[in-house]
């Protein structure tokens, strides 16, 4: 930040200010985002059964608001450069300091995505990936102000602060939007994909189908919620372990904290041309084919069948 203003005070460029005004943000928005994780990572309560981990959302939420504002505040400086345009002074001292402050916005990003995936940390990421973003910006930065070195154009400045903002506005969207999602538990398909392929990859013969598939996350844990059928012959003590050995496998395969409410369903002997439950006393249709579990079919409200006509041996 320190650079990009002293690069502003040496050239007095609407665009440099820009990029300047929204590494300020940055500062304000990571020392929000540290208070988060710094929360997120209290144990649950009363208050709080679930955690504090829906407060990095609100720090996302935070973050967009700040730099959408940014944006606005841009767009009316950059129309008054517009009106009464000024040229641009200390050019090459301005593009130097610019690509310099570029690459250190571009590393600083590099780490906080690295260290948010290891994490499982979204604030981390977003931040990382804005910081990613003023590096992209500050390489757009640099081709105009050469372009203004070479030309002398006065309105090039402006226009470019203009364009910065537009950016910087939607980005500043694009966060707002995530946080709201987030915090409204919209379907995260990404997450839902991959705690698909974990259950189809570890599936037990047992397991005849799951259905009603819902994963919330919670900062650093995710809660999944889902129904189980299973044999109806099952005894509570089997049914239990069943159930932790699902538990038990998820948390292993997705490399966090995995919290489950299972609601089981006994089989009542209709889904048999699809269960793979060894040595059924009580089967009373063979094994046909088992349906493949996907996104699709492991987040409807109802249990599996066999598509009509189906007759493929598994």
């Amino acid at each position: 930040m320190a650079l990009k203003f002293v690069a502003f005070w040496l050239t007095k460029s609407g665009a440099i200010l820009s990029d300047a005004l929204e590494s300020l943000i940055n500062i304000a928005t990571s020392a929000f985002t540290l208070y988060s994780i710094y929360y997120a990572a209290k144990l649950r309560d009363e208050d709080h059964p679930y955690g504090h981990g829906k407060v990095e959302y609100f720090a996302i939420g935070f973050e967009g608001a700040l730099i959408f504002g940014t944006g606005i505040y841009i767009i009316i400086h950059s129309f008054n450069k517009f009106l009464h345009p000024q040229p641009i002074q200390g050019i090459d001292a301005g593009i130097l300091l610019t690509a310099l402050s570029g690459l250190i916005m571009y590393f600083i990003g590099t780490f906080l995505k690295k260290k948010g995936k290891e994490l499982h940390s979204d604030p981390l990421i977003a931040d990382g990936t804005h910081f990613h973003t003023d590096a992209i910006t500050s390489a757009g930065l640099i081709a105009g102000l050469l372009l203004f070195r070479f030309t002398g154009w006065l309105w090039v400045d402006p226009l470019l602060a203009s364009l910065l903002a537009l950016h910087i506005i939607s980005s500043g969207y694009q966060l707002i939007k995530e946080s709201i999602d987030r915090l409204m538990d919209k379907v995260d398909l990404k997450t839902i994909q991959l705690v698909t392929e974990v259950l189809e990859n570890m599936r037990r013969p047992n397991w005849i189908d799951i259905h009603n598939l819902r994963v919330q996350k919670f900062g650093d844990y995710l809660h999944i919620d889902c129904h189980l059928t299973l044999p109806f012959y099952l005894n509570l003590e089997q049914v239990h372990d069943e159930i932790k050995t699902l538990e038990k496998e998820l948390n292993n395969a997705l490399h966090q904290t995995v919290e489950l409410f299972i609601h089981t369903d006994p089989c009542q002997q209709i889904p048999c041309a699809l269960c793979a439950a060894p040595d059924c006393q009580f089967r009373k249709t063979p094994l046909l084919k088992q349906v493949n579990w996907n996104t699709t079919n492991l987040m409807q409200n109802e249990k599996h069948q066999l598509p009509v006509g189906e007759t493929s041996i598994n």
